[in-house]
């Protein structure tokens, strides 16, 4: 089912995961096909906790992984691009108050810094979860650490579930062989 709230309700267009978008799209949540606001986090190399959709981001006609760039270098790239790459604080702040239901979905976290951001922010409200892919959620969430995160989420009441999935809770699934089997395929997507 398509949701008009994808990347702040401005998916496919330049503006998405922009606050620009997100302030066009304000009447969206009226739309019969408005499920929630969705948009997409990743980290900086300077630990910047940022949205934007993509690994990488061109710069002056190259390509560079956005993991491997500063904010400033990110935010520079976007407004030649002709858009303001806002952090993940700054979408958070406007969304502050919102009624409707958020989905953070995380595509690349490394750092502890970040990890507990984005669990301060998500744990401020009970309609906001997290949600990542598998192969995303084992990046952000090494298997060296992911026990600690996972009783740091749960402590905080805070759901991180599967992209297209939203009642598998990864950090329940990976405890288990045959549950974080069952969680793997994509065609399961939408189950």
């Amino acid at each position: 089912m398509k949701n008009s709230g994808h990347r702040l309700g401005a998916s496919g267009t330049p503006l998405e995961n922009t606050i620009e978008g997100l302030q066009k799209s304000s009447n969206k949540p009226k739309r019969g096909d408005f499920r929630y606001w969705e948009f997409d986090i990743r980290e900086s190399s300077d630990e910047t906790v940022f949205v934007f959709h993509d690994d990488n981001i061109e710069v002056s006609g190259n390509i560079f992984e956005t993991s491997e760039m500063t904010f400033s270098q990110i935010r520079e790239a976007g407004l030649d691009m002709g858009i303001s790459i806002p952090t993940f604080s700054e979408v958070c702040d406007f969304l502050e108050g919102a009624e409707e239901n958020v989905m953070v979905e995380i595509k690349y976290l490394s750092s502890e810094k970040a990890r507990s951001e984005v669990l301060e922010y998500l744990e401020r409200s009970s309609h906001w979860k997290a949600m990542a892919t598998p192969e995303r959620f084992s990046k952000s969430f090494p298997s060296e650490i992911r026990d600690i995160w996972a009783d740091r989420f749960d402590s905080s009441g805070v759901e991180l579930v599967r992209v297209g999935r939203h009642r598998v809770n990864l950090f329940n699934s990976y405890k288990s062989r045959l549950r974080w089997f069952f969680a793997q395929p994509r065609w399961l997507f939408g189950l």
